[in-house]
């Protein structure tokens, strides 16, 4: 049997012991006790790394003890020995009951309205009032994550909510409107209004056993709660208790300001019957309008499917018809106004290039449905949905793409003008999305849409293919990762791609944009590009102060072999080299940086180079001039030679002469 996993010195987790009953969409689940405390037993939920979980959330919900909800005990990532890599792991109290549902589609025996008040509606309007009241609301309310708590199997609570993003697994009979029409990535935090809606949800499901709208398309579920409303829609005309009818009427208003709040809601448990508001249904135009073939009626429906048909939509925004039907059909003032406001007039809108229309089909969803997500070329999301659809989807081009274009669109600013009540954090949204399109926009290394991940994504782990399976969510722990990833055989060529140098930006002010530049400057691959990225991560290996990293370092030795074999001066290179090799095993960046960065060194070694050419250079001239004279002195010797021979004959000459004469006058 394999050693236990161990989370935290708390838990120990036993990863040959899967709880498959209790597996979630997005997590396995797994044998877990606790190692000192005496507690019951134990779910680990092994998240996948595909999606992100709430790090935030999982921290405000440690300690929370409130009966109807699963106990959350601990979480943190550890080594997962079967895969041989890290993963974020949350461990919960294990419902002894086991599930209620384990699909959507499953059929139970019903519950009486009794026991449903009691042993579930109690004990949730208790978990959803404390979540409240810390901020965090659960968005994962749906009958295949209900659980009985007791193996006498009466007590009903809410499973888990952390794993995953808010809303991401829950069918759309389980949304509101507005959280429905997103697509399921991008819905966003939402709220406790959301959660009581789901709450509504799920008393229909154990009142009549089953979901009756199981087996409905997203689209036909959400076309019938805006013709009929969602209390119709979703009992479909099934008989429900009188006494239950109030309630359900109450959570499922469609209107949030009409939907019952965990306050009314105790206070009909209580025994206080409150009378909810009719469903209010959209104004229906004196004339339907016609989108891709089918016929609409009311704001709601031709903004659905405005957004669905967007690459037809752009000719019915631009159409007169469509004019027409707002102005004179629908004759709705604050529609009219936001057209208006978002579009201008026909005019103004028969002069805008084709190109634009997608653009003009997205500015007039909002006019006509500003509660609804934004929807632009067929991705429809809610702003604080975006980074979480773009951290799943991130490995598809398409979404990569959606995302892009919808930053680029820059339509938070005109969406948030038609909002009906401020939000604090949308303002902070709007902060972040209004400076998105630079960095979004620049193809350097450390931008483009890998920076647009990690500022939307706080706490995303790095997915750089190098240190992926290391699970790097803070850039303290960058480095000791990428010295785990140099010890691999097929490690790629660099220790830095676009998402280490993204991920650090967007992680830390000690990566500023010099360091960016600088990587993003200089020859991919060569002797500058190395050198930046050295001195990117030796700064952030400085800062986090976690140690050395001597694989990493020898690394980067070896990439740096031919600058050092650069060097023209063998001595001094063979300095360098040494200095090099102790450097490298020291572990420490900074050190090596130091070394490949002096540039007095350098100087010095081309100083030394350019000294020793000129010297060469005399000396060549030098032996020129040499070899020129000796082959002159050859040649004046021959000359004079002649010239001697000459004299010489011609002394002979005349003393004989002389002699001759002499002799002839004696």
């Amino acid at each position: 049997m394999a050693e236990p996993i161990v989370l935290k010195e708390r838990v120990e987790i036993d990863a040959d012991h899967p709880l498959p009953e209790f597996n979630i969409q997005n997590a396995a689940a797994y044998a877990a006790k606790a190692r000192r405390e005496s507690q019951g037993e134990m779910i680990a939920y092994v998240c996948d790394p595909s999606i992100p979980h709430r790090h935030d959330d999982l921290e405000s919900m440690r300690g929370f003890t409130t009966n109807g909800l699963i106990r959350l005990v601990e979480w943190g990532v550890v080594t997962w020995r079967p895969l041989n890599r890290r993963l974020a792991v949350v461990v919960y109290e294990k419902p002894l009951g086991g599930r209620i549902a384990s699909k959507i589609s499953d059929t139970i025996e019903p519950m009486s309205d009794e026991v449903i008040t009691r042993n579930f509606l109690t004990p949730a309007m208790g978990v959803l009032r404390d979540m409240s009241a810390r901020g965090v609301p659960h968005r994962a309310i749906r009958p295949d994550n209900l659980f009985y708590s007791d193996s006498g199997k009466r007590h009903i609570i809410l499973g888990d909510a952390l794993t995953a993003p808010p809303g991401l697994h829950n069918p759309t009979f389980c949304e509101t409107l507005e959280q429905g029409m997103a697509d399921p990535e991008a819905r966003g935090r939402g709220g406790v209004s959301d959660d009581l809606y789901a709450i509504g949800v799920c008393v229909i499901f154990l009142l009549l056993g089953r979901n009756p709208q199981h087996a409905m398309s997203p689209t036909e579920i959400i076309e019938r709660k805006i013709a009929i409303s969602s209390y119709a829609a979703l009992t479909a005309g099934h008989r429900i208790q009188m006494n239950m009818v109030e309630l359900l009427r109450g959570l499922l208003a469609d209107d949030p300001k009409d939907r019952w709040s965990v306050r009314e809601v105790e206070l009909w448990i209580g025994g206080r019957r409150l009378t909810p508001k009719q469903a209010k249904l959209p104004p229906k135009a004196a004339r339907p309008i016609n989108i891709a073939g089918r016929d609409h009626d009311n704001v709601r429906s031709v903004a659905e499917a405005l957004g669905r048909n967007w690459l037809v939509a752009g000719e019915v925004v631009r159409g007169q018809d469509f004019d027409n039907w707002i102005r004179r059909s629908l004759t709705d003032e604050r529609v009219i106004d936001a057209m208006n406001k978002t579009l201008g007039s026909q005019a103004l809108l028969a002069k805008t290039p084709d190109s634009e229309n997608p653009r003009l089909v997205t500015r007039a969803c909002m006019a006509l449905d500003a509660n609804a997500p934004l929807r632009h070329k067929g991705f429809s999301a809610h702003v604080d949905g975006v980074g979480a659809a773009l951290a799943i989807g991130f490995d598809r081009e398409d979404i990569r793409q959606k995302v892009a274009d919808f930053i680029n669109g820059k339509f938070i600013g005109a969406w948030m003008s038609l909002q009906t009540r401020n939000r604090a954090d949308l303002n902070e949204m709007y902060g972040l999305f209004d400076k998105l399109p630079v960095p979004l926009n620049m193809t350097g290394i450390g931008y483009g849409i890998e920076r647009v991940l990690y500022e939307l994504n706080k706490h995303l782990h790095c997915q750089s293919p190098l240190i992926e399976p290391f699970f790097v969510t803070t850039v303290d722990r960058l480095i000791p990762a990428l010295e785990g990833a140099s010890k691999s055989r097929d490690r790629p060529r660099m220790p830095i791609d676009r998402h280490i140098a993204a991920f650090a930006a967007a992680r830390t002010a000690d990566v500023d944009e010099r360091h960016l530049r600088a990587l993003s400057n200089n020859n991919q691959g060569g002797t500058d590009h190395i050198l930046a990225a050295l001195s990117l991560l030796a700064r952030i290996q400085t800062m986090s102060k976690n140690g050395p990293a001597p694989t990493l370092a020898a690394w980067f030795a070896e990439l740096m072999e031919p600058a050092v074999n650069s060097f023209h001066n063998l001595k001094q290179r063979k300095a360098i080299e040494a200095n090099v090799a102790r450097a490298a095993e020291t572990g420490m960046l900074m050190e090596l940086q130091a070394i490949y960065a002096d540039q007095k060194a350098i100087q010095r070694d081309q100083h030394g180079y350019a000294q020793a050419q000129q010297e060469h250079r005399y000396c060549g001239a030098q032996i020129e001039q040499l070899t020129l004279e000796l082959n002159n002195r050859e040649h004046m010797a021959t000359e004079l030679g002649e010239q001697v021979a000459a004299v010489t004959s011609g002394v002979v000459g005349s003393l004989g002469s002389t002699a001759i004469i002499v002799m002839f006058m004696l």
